[in-house]
């Protein structure tokens, strides 16, 4: 009875599975890490013509830019009355009646915007923060309009502009100027907050193409009206307040090289091509070697000598002749 022979195990790899297994790890990482990059406004500032505008205040250069520490616009050295007092409040009220959602800034609503504006100068940072709502939402303002106006209120926002406007009509502060800022958070993507701040922390880049991370804590005016680049007329929420900006370490890939993380890419490319050569000349020396080491026998002789063995089994001794 001829004996089955038995195979030899499977491997887990055969053929060209394994260096495709090790290109796709790499590939995988060389991906996360062009996501990483991507997640990160400031790896696309290159692409922005006015961009390199925007990144320097009048009065810091980039080397002075802190990283790490929020950073609090100056508080005025000003002493005076601020919203926690009642004769503030019955006079607010009575302005608050010249003030119209949905339309422009008109001079009827100014004693209403310059009195918010003496209430953020006559406070310090800490105390606007300890008071303020932290849970309005972008719809508040818009459901209930009336409700937040010169309510102080805490909003994080995203920074992508800034424009400083000069030479202001008389005011009871003595503002020179002020500027305008314009945000947006999660809430209120892809619609910016209009923000109105008399000074912006020191160090933070101002100009019309930023990407910085601050916390804003002021007063809600009005839904001002406003037209986007399409024409359309549009209306958002108009504050009046302070900035504490979040500087974020620089990008270390796009700071000052935008360059730097292609080669990150042709090294993961390199590395998968030394990885892909090596594992194919092992399995061309492996393939040339085999015979020689373990020569493998004639499958003919190999029945010849399973019958002779079976033969030899089934031999009766009896059978031989006395």
């Amino acid at each position: 009875m001829r004996r089955l022979r038995e195979r030899p195990p499977t491997s887990l790899f055969r053929g060209t599975e394994l260096p495709r297994l090790l290109t796709l790890v790499v590939m995988l990482g060389v991906l996360v890490l062009l996501i990483d990059l991507a997640r990160d406004p400031k790896t696309w500032v290159w692409l922005v013509p006015d961009a390199a505008d925007g990144q320097q205040t009048d009065d810091d250069s980039p080397s002075k830019r802190p990283t790490g520490e929020d950073v609090a616009a100056p508080e005025p050295d000003v002493a005076g009355p601020s919203d926690e007092d009642p004769l503030e409040q019955d006079a607010a009220r009575e302005e608050f009646q010249a003030v119209t959602d949905k339309t422009g800034l008109s001079k009827e609503e100014m004693p209403a915007y310059w009195r918010l504006m003496s209430w953020e100068e006559h406070q310090s940072t800490s105390a606007l923060i300890e008071r303020a709502a932290k849970d309005v939402s972008f719809n508040d303002f818009f459901r209930q309009p009336d409700r937040w106006r010169g309510k102080l209120v805490q909003l994080r926002l995203h920074l992508r502009r800034t424009v400083k406007a000069d030479e202001l009509a008389d005011n009871p502060l003595g503002l020179k100027s002020v500027y305008e800022v314009w945000g947006w958070n999660s809430d209120s993507q892809p619609y910016s907050y209009w923000l109105v701040v008399p000074r912006l922390p020191p160090g933070m880049p101002s100009g019309t193409s930023i990407y910085e991370e601050a916390t804003f804590v002021g007063y809600f005016l009005k839904l001002l009206r406003y037209e986007d680049h399409e024409g359309k007329m549009l209306a958002t929420p108009l504050l009046v307040g302070r900035l504490i900006w979040h500087p974020a370490p620089e990008n270390r890939l796009a700071a000052s090289d935008e360059w730097t993380w292609p080669w990150y890419l042709l090294g993961g490319l390199a590395v998968i091509f030394v990885v892909r050569w090596t594992l194919a000349v092992v399995g061309r020396y492996g393939r040339t070697a085999s015979p020689s080491l373990a020569p493998r026998a004639d499958p003919r002789e190999v029945d010849a000598w399973l019958d002779e063995a079976e033969n030899a089994d089934t031999h009766d001794p009896h059978d031989e002749p006395r």
